[in-house]
C-alpha cells in the first residue's frame, strides 16, 4: 500500500482530475492509493470478503437494487440543483431520461417513479440549501488516512445546519447514524458550528402507491452530536487496522452471514 496523503492533497488531486467523485475514488482504490469513506468501512464490517473483492481486486458487485437507489440519488440531486439555482420544482417525470431509466429492469420503473413521486411531494422547503452533493475530504484523527464523503444535502434553518441523507430500500431498515455522525463533524469544522442536526429521508420502493397499507415514506431526525465521534472513530481504526494488512492474493474469509459470499456463487474461485 501506498503512503498516506493529506486530506488537502487528495482534494487537489481530485479538482485537477476533473473527474467524478465517484470516478475518482475508483482510481484511488485502482492505484492503491490509501482513503477511507463510511462505505468503506461499512462494506468490510459487513464482510471482508466482499470488501477485498470490491475494493482490491476491484470487481463490482452493483445489484439492481444499487443502481435503482443510484438512480434516485441522481434523481435527487437534479431536483434540489434546480431548487438552489433558483429554478422551478420539476416534476418527477422530468428527473430522468429513457437512458438513464434503461439502467434499471423494467420492474423497478414504477417502483423508482413513486419514489421520486415521494421525494417531490415531500421535499424540504423553508430551508436554504446549502450544498447538493458536495464532496469532502477531511484528515478526521491521526493515524487514519483521509476520510472522504459526499452528503447526499445540506440545508441551513435558522443557525442550524441539516444534514440529509437519502434511502430506498424495499423496506424501512434500522437506521444507523454514524455516516450522519461523520458528516456532521465535517460542517462542524468547515461552518464552525455546533449546531448540526442528522436526518434520514427512507422510500419504501414500491409498485404502486394506491395499494400499499404502510407509508412509503418516512423521515427521521437522528442525533449527531460530537460525543458520539469517538464510538465512530474507534470503528474507523479496528476496520483500518485490518484493511491496512490486506494483501493482494491472500483474500480474507467471508462473514459467516454474508448472503453474497455463502449464498451464491459470487466469489468461486476463493473455496
Amino acid at each position: 500500500m501506498k503512503a498516506v496523503r493529506s486530506a488537502k492533497s487528495l482534494h487537489a488531486a481530485w479538482r485537477t482530475s476533473k473527474l467524478p467523485f465517484f470516478r475518482f475514488a475508483a482510481r484511488l482504490d485502482k492505484q492503491g492509493i490509501p482513503y477511507l469513506s463510511h462505505s468503506k468501512v461499512a462494506c468490510f464490517e459487513r464482510c471482508p470478503l466482499c470488501y477485498y473483492s470490491q475494493y482490491v481486486l476491484l470487481v463490482s458487485a452493483e445489484s439492481d437494487a444499487m443502481r435503482t437507489g443510484t438512480l434516485f440519488h441522481l434523481a435527487a440531486k437534479t431536483f434540489y440543483a434546480s431548487l438552489q439555482s433558483g429554478g422551478a420544482k420539476p416534476t418527477a417525470a422530468s428527473l430522468l431520461n429513457r437512458k438513464q431509466m434503461a439502467a434499471v429492469p423494467v420492474e423497478n420503473h414504477p417502483k423508482l417513479r413513486n419514489a421520486l413521486s415521494l421525494m417531490r411531494a415531500h421535499h424540504w422547503e423553508a430551508h436554504e440549501i446549502v450544498s447538493v452533493e458536495e464532496p469532502f475530504f477531511m484528515d478526521l484523527a491521526p493515524g487514519l488516512p483521509p476520510v472522504m464523503g459526499i452528503p447526499d444535502l445540506v440545508l441551513r434553518q435558522g443557525d442550524s445546519l441539516l444534514v440529509v441523507d437519502h434511502k430506498t430500500s424495499k423496506t424501512f431498515p434500522n437506521l444507523e447514524p454514524a455516516q450522519l455522525v461523520l458528516y456532521a463533524e465535517h460542517l462542524r469544522r468547515k461552518y464552525e458550528t455546533r449546531s448540526v442536526v442528522g436526518v434520514f429521508d427512507q422510500y419504501r420502493l414500491v409498485p404502486d402507491l394506491d395499494k400499499i397499507k404502510k407509508p412509503a415514506f418516512r423521515r427521521t431526525p437522528v442525533a449527531v452530536d460530537s460525543s458520539l465521534l469517538p464510538g465512530v472513530l474507534k470503528r474507523y481504526r479496528a476496520a483500518w487496522k485490518s484493511i491496512s494488512e490486506m494483501r493482494r492474493g491472500d483474500p480474507p474469509a467471508a462473514s459467516y452471514d454474508c448472503w453474497t459470499c455463502n449464498g451464491s456463487n459470487f466469489y468461486p474461485s476463493y473455496y
